[in-house]
């Protein structure tokens, strides 16, 4: 026989809401500030809670910036998860080329905390572990289109999942985390939706030369990025 899961009840609802306003008055002022610029004062006030409240739920500063950084984590992993993947590997790859990159531009605070963070060595990042931050399912979704690609004997053998993830990852994270230092040094708008549809096309061709066999058996339109509009 089936249990029957129990509805929250009211206090249960309220306490989890305040939660939620902690989390992201935490996690603006981390991003605005750094860990050791964030005070505890501040995160009460921008929530309109009193600080006692934040203690009851985080009992310090450090312990709320882990929450904080494995919710920004978690959340990029779930919108990865819910992908619709083609089952074509390399149309399965571009989509995932595009998603990162575009989720990277939407969601710059997420690439201040993870800075944040290797400035800390992963000092908290090691004390949530991978299960938390939902990786073992981010190496599955690389592994399944790798082997997928082998098999179709179009990748070529013995394609790491995690360096599949890291020549997609990387390429996007230069993008948007180096926005105003690149774009400042070669005067470049990289808000530009030209600049960005170019960038993408550069990433995909990119990967594909690198898990690809035959790079050259790509047709020539695949490998030419778009001009930039009149």
């Amino acid at each position: 026989m089936n249990s029957i899961e129990r509805a929250p009840k009211p206090h249960e609802v309220r306490s989890e809401a305040t939660r939620q306003r902690i989390l992201q008055a935490a996690h603006n002022q981390f991003v605005q500030n750094g860990l050791e610029g964030t005070r505890m004062e501040a995160i009460a006030k921008e929530a309109g809670l009193n600080k006692s409240l934040v203690y009851r739920h985080f009992s310090d500063r450090e312990n709320l910036y882990r929450r904080v950084l494995q919710r920004a984590y978690q959340h990029m992993r779930t919108a990865e998860a819910e992908l619709s993947l083609p089952s074509d590997p390399l149309e399965a790859l571009d989509k995932l080329i595009s998603f990162t990159l575009n989720y990277y531009i939407e969601n710059p605070d997420f690439l201040v905390l993870v800075g944040i963070e290797n400035l800390k060595r992963g000092e908290h990042l090691k004390l949530i572990g991978s299960e938390q931050l939902l990786v073992p399912a981010l190496v599955s979704t690389y592994k399944k289109i790798a082997e997928t690609g082998v098999s179709e004997k179009l990748f070529r053998e013995n394609l790491n999942p995690v360096e599949l993830y890291t020549v997609v990852a990387s390429q996007c994270w230069f993008t948007v985390a180096t926005q105003y230092t690149f774009g400042i040094t070669f005067d470049i708008d990289l808000h530009d939706k030209d600049f960005i549809k170019r960038r993408e096309m550069l990433i995909r061709d990119n990967v594909r030369r690198w898990v690809l066999r035959q790079p050259s058996d790509i047709p020539s339109n695949e490998l030419t990025a778009p001009t930039p509009s009149d």
